[in-house]
This record gives structure tokens, C-alpha cells and sequence, in this order.
């Protein structure tokens, strides 16, 4: 839409100190997807502190996958609580839409929380609205493989939404939760946005049409995602991006992709970065469940993703690009906000 996806532009970034400049004085910026450290010790200021330092006003943290049980979900969104709660000065859970730009003009870092899968509701639907009240903000249907729910993105076999995933979506919509069908199969995706009567997300997924892998989605998901008043954040992940060492580059090419598919309104920003347990760590995954990221599919062992740090690289790539100052508005944040608008209370 504003460019081609390849040339001079993916080569000539803006310098850092610039983007920051633009950053702090123009767009609201959100991460809608991060990885921190779960385990008991792990303290989230230092993953936050991070994307501070990088430019971001706000962040969605994950408290928990598929594979977590619902004390593992609930025990990870107690130590966040309390730890956000001893920070006021630096940070604010996020209640409501109005949060976000209140937390810029306090100075304040905007802090939510998702779950990708909804496997640890059990068959308990009022679970839902427990997860809202601690501060889940959005929450996908499946993480890779499928659950009582509907199918993931990597199951040989997606017969769309069960029953009780059909009553999931009515449920999520009348709580607030965002709808989310990242990691979720394709079948299972379109039945979600097929009966949303409120915006749902691909809250952290890649064009199929550019890296041909299962947990990339295709073109029709992006318009589905996009009909519903949806926005389909890029992430990061370098398997994703078709690049054993991802750039800011590779997020543009795929983000570019996206805009020019279903419009800027409908794309935002979404890195997937995963933390490091201990000091030290690079940050890589040392090692990988076999059932959900399975060996054949590409996932190894050393996989990259690019950090928070890449930000101002990414917003240089968008304004040497040509995108319009309101696009770059959008995609930083302005979108995913629009959303949140319409289905949180």
C-alpha cells in the first residue's frame, strides 16, 4: 500500500536516536504479545524496564500456554499482580481502554496480560470472567494443538469450533476479553470470526504467503481477522520471519506484506520476544516440548526473535517507507487500542 515490501527503504534506517525522538513525542506504542520469565524468583520490572528503555507505552505479557494448568495460570498472575502493585511509580495494570493513554500522560508503563490457549478454562466458562478480573486482556482458543475448544494451527485434522468453544465466544465477548485465533487452526479461526459480533485478533501472527509454515496463517485468515474490526500483530520470531537471525528488516517485509493486504488500520505490533530466565541468558530456548513445537515443524533449540530494543529500527522502516504519520500511529498502537475500546467494559 505505502511500498514495495523489498528496496532501498529495507536498507536505510533511521538512526536510533530519532526514532526515539518520534517515539516519545508522537505515537502511543503497544506490545501486544511478551514472554517474561514465569517461574517463582522471576522478577518482571527487569523484562519491563526493557521495553521502557526501547520506547513502548504499554505491553501485554503472557501468564501462561496451553501446556500450563489453571493453578500454574493463576499462581503466575498473582506474582504479577503483586509485584505491579509495589511499582505504582513505574507501572500501571491496565483496566480499562481509557488506561493506556492515561499511563503515557502520567509516565507510567500500561501493563495487561494474555493467555495463548484456553486449555486451563477446563469446561469452567466462568473462569472467563476470574481471568478478566485479574487483568487477562485477550486470550487465543488453542496453542498449537487443539483442546476442548477447537483445533491448533499444527492438528492433521480441524473440525472448527466445538460447542463449547461456540459458547467460549459468546462468553469472551460478554466478559471484554479480546478473541484471539494465533496458534489456533485455520477452520477453527474462520468459525471464531464467522460468529464474532465484536472486533477479534490475530494478536501475534505472520503472513503464510511470504514463509510457508503452519503457525503463519494465509491471506484469508488476515481478511477475516480484518472484517470483524480485527488487528493482526507481526511478531518477531525469526522462524516466523524466515530468517535464522530476524532484522527489522525481515518485521517490515512482513509487515508491509499486511498493510498492503488489509489495510494499516488493521496491523499492529506484536514481538513475541521471550525473556531469559537468569541474568546471563541469551535468551534462547534451551529446549523445546516436543508435542507443541514439534522438531519436524522447524522448531529447534537457539531459535531468535527480535527484542524490544528493535523498536525505533522498525518505526524508521515505516517512515522511510512513505507510511502516513496516522498509519504509523496506527500500527504502533492506535489500532489494538481501537479494539480494545470496542470489547473491553
Amino acid at each position: 500500500m505505502y511500498a514495495t515490501g523489498t528496496g532501498k527503504h529495507l536498507r536505510n534506517v533511521v538512526g536510533k536516536l530519532n526514532a526515539r525522538s518520534v517515539i516519545a513525542n508522537r505515537y502511543v506504542v503497544w506490545d501486544m504479545h511478551g514472554c517474561p520469565p514465569r517461574g517463582e524468583g522471576s522478577d518482571l520490572g527487569i523484562v519491563l524496564e526493557r521495553y521502557r528503555a526501547a520506547g513502548f507505552d504499554a505491553v501485554t505479557v503472557n501468564v501462561g500456554d496451553s501446556y500450563y494448568d489453571l493453578e500454574d495460570v493463576l499462581a503466575t498472575l498473582a506474582r504479577f499482580r503483586k509485584q505491579l502493585a509495589a511499582r505504582p511509580d513505574r507501572y500501571l495494570l491496565v483496566d480499562r481502554a481509557s488506561d493506556l493513554p492515561r499511563a503515557r500522560e502520567l509516565g507510567l508503563l500500561a501493563v495487561s496480560f494474555d493467555v495463548e490457549g484456553a486449555r486451563s478454562l477446563r469446561n469452567c466458562l466462568e473462569l472467563v470472567e476470574v481471568y478478566y478480573a485479574l487483568g487477562v486482556r485477550w486470550m487465543a482458543f488453542a496453542y498449537n494443538l487443539g483442546n476442548q475448544f477447537g483445533a491448533g494451527c499444527h492438528d492433521a485434522v480441524d473440525a472448527g469450533l466445538t460447542p463449547l468453544g461456540r459458547r467460549l465466544v459468546e462468553r469472551m465477548e460478554a466478559t471484554g476479553i479480546i478473541k484471539c485465533c494465533s496458534h489456533t487452526g485455520y477452520r477453527t479461526a474462520l468459525d471464531v470470526f464467522a460468529a464474532s459480533s465484536k472486533p477479534a485478533i490475530l494478536s501475534h501472527s505472520n503472513p503464510r504467503a511470504l514463509v510457508d509454515h503452519e503457525r503463519n496463517v494465509p491471506d484469508e485468515l488476515y481478511r477475516a481477522c480484518a472484517a470483524t474490526g480485527g488487528v493482526a500483530g507481526i511478531n518477531g520470531i525469526g522462524l516466523f520471519l524466515g530468517s535464522d537471525a530476524p532484522s527489522a528488516a525481515d518485521w517490515f517485509r512482513h509487515l508491509d506484506y499486511v498493510v498492503d493486504l488489509i489495510g494499516a488500520e488493521h496491523v499492529g505490533i506484536a514481538l513475541d520476544a521471550v525473556f531469559p530466565a537468569h541474568a546471563g541468558d541469551d535468551g534462547s530456548l534451551d529446549a523445546l516440548r516436543a508435542d507443541y513445537w514439534p522438531p519436524e515443524k522447524g522448531y529447534r533449540p537457539g531459535m531468535r526473535w527480535l527484542d524490544p530494543e528493535v523498536l525505533p529500527e522498525l518505526i524508521g522502516l515505516m517512515e522511510r517507507a512513505g507510511y502516513p504519520a496516522a498509519a504509523i500511529a496506527g500500527i504502533c498502537g492506535g489500532n489494538f487500542l481501537r479494539v480494545a475500546e470496542a470489547c473491553w467494559r
